[in-house]
């Protein structure tokens, strides 16, 4: 029996991206055969909070947690939207902006590399090392971001040299999340790489969510044998989906729901999505609503209040809710502009048994996984054309009662929760002896048809 530490930063009850992630590791992989324990923070500096999920983490799981020094996410949006109301000439204002930020980003690429979450550290170590001698830990997985995480995990490994290190990059950090998400000086670029390479050396296993980015990994690290490095794709949580009930609303409206938060960042903003609705013939967008399920960030606020198309904004909510939000909409809504990367919403949806639209480049990661699944369609995210062909053949579809999609439930299931975290285990030798039988709960039917 394998007796893990999973080192966390996002889990029960925070909410929102990151948390199913290391909330399945901890509901699945004691199904095969593993002893499980988790050390997250006793006060993550996170926005979103779902306490519901906590009831799904397993009694036998052992949870601990660390105190950090961090300022509370709270505190840092009050002190941001002050700053922001001294101010009201919004040219003035992004000057003033920009010398400030300055200072703040030398503290924050200077002083809290590779993140803030690095003010975690030194208590989550002093904890891990308690719980690692205490409860005979022999492997510890490292789910990131934040990818401060790195430092904790090699300072375990430098107190105990014996640990198996499973290192878990739900975001590739190097070729997406820096280059992509992030706005990196050179000087944390540098330190960046020689952080990731001292990580993947130490490590016996290295996790990435897509085969894009498990490939570019062993691209990067040549000397490394090619089979540390391992596929594990996020995933959905069918407990989650069991009473999930689609129905069309009676007034004939067709409903777009997107589940998740809102970004400005060029990869997830939704700015393209709504150009190309605008463009509609007027009595086309009027029998169209959008719903977006979940936080608005930035300047997102801005395009989605000031839209023509037609759009609800719900906010967050608890897992749970926006999934029964889920049963009533048509289509489902995903934006990821990069090919290489999957977005966690996806899996959910699939789940959905709804039609997917995703703006996402054509033989991309996306592209490649709805046509497996045969679960929706891909647009170009940056032809408008495309984005509006996409939407009208959809709607046409739906409206004539032609079946939008027809579902490989195989293929599907492949990517639930239980049967991702049981190839998981064995690809990194952590399920017992093939003598010994494991007993796998049943997983309950997924709701693969459409109504039309």
């Amino acid at each position: 029996m394998a007796n893990i530490l999973l080192l966390t930063y996002m889990f029960p009850p925070a909410g929102g991206i990151g948390t199913p992630r290391a909330l399945a590791y901890s509901q699945y992989l004691p199904r095969e055969g593993c002893r499980l324990s988790v050390l997250a923070p006793t006060n993550p500096a996170l926005r979103d909070h779902d306490p519901g999920l906590g009831r799904l983490v397993p009694d036998d799981v052992t949870v601990h947690r660390a105190w950090t020094p961090e300022l509370p996410m709270s505190f840092r949006d009050r002190l941001w939207k002050k700053n922001r109301s001294v101010e009201p000439d919004a040219a003035l204002a992004k000057g003033v902006a920009r010398l400030i930020s300055k200072p703040v980003r030398w503290l924050a690429h200077h002083m809290l590399f590779p993140d803030p979450q690095v003010l975690w550290v030194p208590s989550a170590f002093r904890k891990a090392c308690r719980v690692v001698e205490k409860d005979e830990i022999d492997t510890i997985i490292v789910n990131m971001p934040p990818y401060s995480l790195l430092k904790l995990a090699l300072a375990l490994k430098r107190q105990f040299p014996k640990l198996k290190m499973i290192t878990d990059f739900r975001d590739e950090w190097l070729g997406y999340y820096l280059s992509q998400i992030d706005q990196p000086t050179e000087e944390k670029v540098r330190r960046a790489w020689e952080l990731e390479a001292e990580a993947v050396h130490a490590s016996t296993y290295v996790s990435t969510v897509t085969g894009t980015w498990v490939e570019r990994l062993r691209r990067r690290y040549p000397g490394e044998p090619a089979g540390k490095f391992v596929c594990t794709p996020n995933g959905y949580d069918p407990e989650l989906f069991r009473d999930f009930q689609s129905r069309r609303r009676k007034d004939g409206k067709i409903i777009i729901s997107y589940f998740g938060t809102v970004h400005d960042n060029k990869i997830y903003s939704p700015d393209k999505y709504l150009a190309a609705m605008e463009r509609l013939p007027a009595q086309v967008r009027n029998q169209l609503e959008t719903r977006f399920i979940g936080r608005v960030v930035g300047q997102s606020n801005y395009s989605l209040e000031s839209t023509k198309a037609n759009v609800r904004l719900l906010g967050f909510m608890p897992k749970q809710q926006g999934i029964r939000h889920l049963q009533e909409t048509d289509f489902l809504l995903l934006i990821a502009t990069d090919p290489s990367s999957h977005a966690g919403k996806l899996f959910d949806y699939l789940a959905c048994g709804k039609p997917i639209l995703a703006l996402s480049p054509p033989g991309g990661e996306i592209d490649r996984l709805l046509r497996l699944t045969r679960t929706g369609w891909c647009a170009d995210p940056w032809n408008p054309d495309a984005i509006q062909h996409m939407i009208l053949s959809a709607c046409g579809r739906l409206q004539q009662g032609t079946p939008a999609i027809s579902p490989d439930v195989d293929a599907v299931r492949s990517y639930s929760w239980p049967q991702i975290l049981s190839r998981f285990a064995k690809a990194v030798e952590l399920s017992p002896a093939p003598t010994i039988s494991v007993v796998h709960a049943v997983v309950p039917e997924l709701p693969m048809s459409v109504s039309a």
